[in-house]
């Protein structure tokens, strides 16, 4: 009597069920609880540099701003390592082109002055970043604003199974239908920080690939991410 030998069920091992995320389409986030978020970049201004009135003139608009929004919203201010190689390379081509003996050397001077400083001295840059989210239930876009999941949502996506073909078909629906509303926030946003001189870029496809990875792998560096593979991020 022939027996079926029963197939094997390979355990779902991907990190992707530990994250809040399932997929990133049209520069969207879309998280596992069907809402969704937008990332944008903001640029900065030097507050000290501005004069008494032109100080008084963006409190006042950042506080216009804070008033005009009924959503939620999240500031997240990153700090990470000036990386200045490709500058260092950079003023080493000019060198190298310069025709002016004493100019030449100068700028070899100031390259090795760099070098040194690095090594002495952790330059870091802050970015500045606004999370808009949007969700049909808006209780739950409030109760779950963070882009970082709550505990209890970490826990649930352990011991759940990963996203199935239904949810995330599911999702792409919900995406559509709440798509005009989600970017209805997004130039809310927009237009609010342009009052204060910010200016506010959606983050695209590849720069959410590198925002989420080094947000939850800090130690990858971004070489090793343009070589990985973007399948593996389920980006459409």
């Amino acid at each position: 009597m022939a027996v079926k030998n029963a197939k094997k069920t390979i355990p779902d091992t991907s990190t992707q069920r530990y994250l809040p995320f399932s997929q990133i389409r049209e520069n969207v986030i879309l998280m596992k609880d069907n809402s969704s978020r937008v990332v944008l970049k903001c640029s900065t201004i030097n507050f000290l540099l501005k004069s008494t009135e032109e100080q008084d003139a963006i409190i006042m608009s950042f506080q216009r701003f804070l008033n005009s929004i009924n959503f939620p919203i999240q500031i997240m201010v990153r700090s990470s390592k000036l990386d200045i190689d490709q500058y260092l390379q950079d003023l080493n081509t000019r060198a190298v082109k310069q025709k002016n003996p004493l100019l030449q050397n100068q700028t070899y001077e100031y390259i090795e002055y760099l070098k040194k400083l690095i090594e002495v001295a952790q330059i870091m840059k802050k970015d500045f970043y606004i999370i808009v989210p949007f969700d049909e239930v808006e209780n739950e876009s409030v109760r779950n604003t963070s882009f970082i999941a709550p505990l209890s949502d970490f826990w649930n996506s352990v011991f759940n199974n990963s996203v199935d073909v239904a949810k995330l078909r599911a999702q792409i629906q919900q995406f559509g239908k709440s798509k005009k509303g989600l970017f209805w926030r997004v130039n809310t946003v927009k237009t609010g920080l342009e009052n204060m001189w910010i200016k506010a870029n959606d983050l695209d496809k590849k720069e959410l690939v590198k925002f989420l990875t080094d947000y939850y792998n800090p130690s990858m560096s971004g070489e090793s991410l343009m070589k990985s593979d973007v399948s593996d991020y389920n980006v459409l």
